[in-house]
């Protein structure tokens, strides 16, 4: 189905309006708003957060449960959103931002705290807390290294996460010693004391020894070229960090997806529709792998949730290159799916009404804080996801600028 303007505009309703005279508005201040009841009962001690990048219509994953089984029984043990709306259907680098943010961006770094600064500057603890894994540190013109800390003042690097770049880390020519890998990686403003950097070279040491052991897909055919691979290998580190760290928060970048329309530019594989249905193929494997190390963990299993959504989704129909783009316009391009399963997530709940994807960052904060805190959002907390006897207000949708949107 493709959608004409009318209709696309209607069903975005006034959220998806321009930007109302000047972009200087995106970096105002959100408006101010009533927040939620603090509650110190939630039970999610640890999140993953996983962005599906790159481009995934709901139309090949929660709307093709036999392509995705791993999903499907996850959205049968949690919740999930079904019209899950972005303004943007590409521009890769920004739309992530604009997820971590939960603010409309102009610029691939991020300009407001992220989730991780907002969650590490309430709870404290170790930097070894706070991880951002990313495949490769950049694709095509998109740089996704970059994104685990803001320019923001009430954020910066101090409160930033661990970031661990596959491509950096794991390949045949790699020689360096794991004290070298974290002085060439790791920033040291983000607040390592002795013990806690010793902890983490030893850690990554044992990691670059182990790098023959990852992807944990039997996909294998998928993951010899470097940007599949870098995803199944940011999988298995999660599960290792998850083992080894207990941290509270690991937020995986994905890449791979753009297969779907990438060969123009690369010549020597084949990329297209049929390449991008089997990447989702043997990424439902390895999400369903790290669901079941935390299921079949005694304290994880109790403790730890885990969210995914893809930056964008991807156009109505395959062209007549057996390519598949994510344009402007095109519903499944703009209207993806959030899935949400862990301890606090109503189990088998699906959600068909819109929300926005500038709500992953405030949801993410009270999920781990129990409080509503992502002041600079123009996101709202999903309320309706989580379990209905902790009593949450009725979710709010917003615009843009953070005004909720009248019905």
């Amino acid at each position: 189905m493709t959608m004409n303007r009318r209709h696309f505009l209607g069903a975005a309703g006034a959220a998806a309006l321009g930007l109302g005279g000047s972009a200087n508005r995106l970096l105002a201040a959100a408006p101010e708003r009533a927040s939620i009841v603090p509650d110190v009962s939630l039970k999610t001690k640890h999140l993953v957060v996983i962005l599906y990048g790159n481009g995934c219509r709901k139309k090949d994953t929660v709307e093709d449960r036999a392509h995705a089984p791993q999903m499907a029984r996850m959205m049968d043990a949690g919740s999930v959103f079904t019209e899950d709306f972005g303004e943007t259907a590409n521009l890769h680098g920004y739309m992530y931002t604009e997820m971590l943010t939960g603010r409309e961006t102009v610029s691939e770094h991020p300009l407001y705290p992220t989730w991780t600064e907002t969650v590490r500057k309430e709870l404290g603890g170790s930097v070894n807390d706070y991880w951002m894994l990313q495949g490769v540190s950049y694709y095509r013109s998109w740089v996704f290294d970059r994104k685990h800390w803001s320019a923001h003042p009430d954020g910066g690097l101090e409160f930033g996460a661990n970031s661990l770049t596959m491509n950096k880390l794991f390949h045949d020519d790699q020689d360096q010693s794991a004290a070298a890998l974290v002085k060439a990686n790791i920033e040291p403003g983000l607040g390592h004391t002795r013990q806690t950097r010793k902890d983490l070279e030893d850690w990554l040491a044992d990691a670059v020894s182990r790098r023959t052991d990852v992807p944990a897909s039997t996909k294998t055919s998928l993951v010899d070229r470097e940007v599949p691979l870098g995803d199944g290998q940011c999988f298995e580190i999660a599960k290792h960090l998850l083992r080894d760290f207990r941290p509270r928060l690991i937020t995986i970048q994905m890449l791979a997806l753009d297969d779907a329309h990438a060969d123009a530019g690369f010549w020597d594989y084949d990329t297209d529709y049929e390449q991008y249905r089997r990447h989702i193929a043997a990424t439902d494997e390895l999400i369903g792998n790290l669901y079941d190390f935390i299921h079949n963990d005694p304290y994880l299993r109790d403790t730890t949730s885990i969210l995914l959504r893809p930056e964008c989704g991807r156009d109505d129909e395959v062209n007549v290159y057996g390519q598949l783009h994510h344009s402007q316009g095109n519903y499944y391009a703009h209207n993806v799916w959030t899935l949400g399963v862990g301890p606090d997530f109503r189990k088998g709940a699906v959600f068909p009404e819109q929300v926005m994807r500038r709500d992953l960052c405030p949801t993410v904060v009270y999920l781990l804080t129990g409080r509503d805190i992502a002041s600079h959002v123009t996101g709202s907390v999903r309320t309706q996801m989580f379990r209905e006897e902790y009593r949450l207000p009725p979710y709010v949708l917003r615009d843009r600028f953070g005004n909720p949107v009248k019905a």
